[in-house]
């Protein structure tokens, strides 16, 4: 008799459903790229980088106000990454089923998870007006059915 008949076969944890975490017995590799995958995505969604949503609206208003005009170079390094962090984690819920954000607006969205962020400020400036308006879109589909 062998040895390796003896020892228990390795298994790894798949995500079901909506939670990437709830685990199932298998051992292939698509299988392991979707824990990962899930793990990641639980990461990010719990990551203490996440911007409070107070902060995603004074970030909007920051950009699309009444002083968006006054906007430093600092003051721009200091809001884009905040709000791209925020643009990234309502793209992933805008992406489930129900969310209520329609498929044209996810489309025209993904364009800008890959764009660079330009170097020079006009561009910088541009650029960050039109994360924060897809950002303001998105998050009025995503609202709007609450109570």
């Amino acid at each position: 008799m062998s040895h390796s008949t003896l020892a228990p076969r390795e298994t790894v944890a798949t995500h079901v459903a909506a939670d990437p975490l709830v685990t199932v017995a298998d051992d292939s590799t698509l299988v392991t790229a979707r824990v990962l995958a899930g793990l990641r995505q639980r990461f990010l969604l719990e990551s203490p980088g996440t911007p409070s949503v107070d902060l995603v609206f004074e970030d909007l208003e920051s950009v699309l106000g009444v002083y968006a005009g006054d906007l430093t170079a600092a003051e721009i390094a200091t809001i884009r990454p905040r709000l791209h962090a925020a643009f990234r984690r309502i793209v992933f819920v805008s992406q489930r089923s129900g969310s209520g954000v329609s498929p044209e607006r996810l489309e025209v969205s993904f364009g800008l998870l890959t764009q660079r962020f330009p170097a020079d400020f006009p561009a910088a400036l541009v650029h960050l007006r039109r994360l924060a308006v897809t950002v303001s879109d998105l998050l009025d589909e995503l609202l709007e059915d609450l109570p």
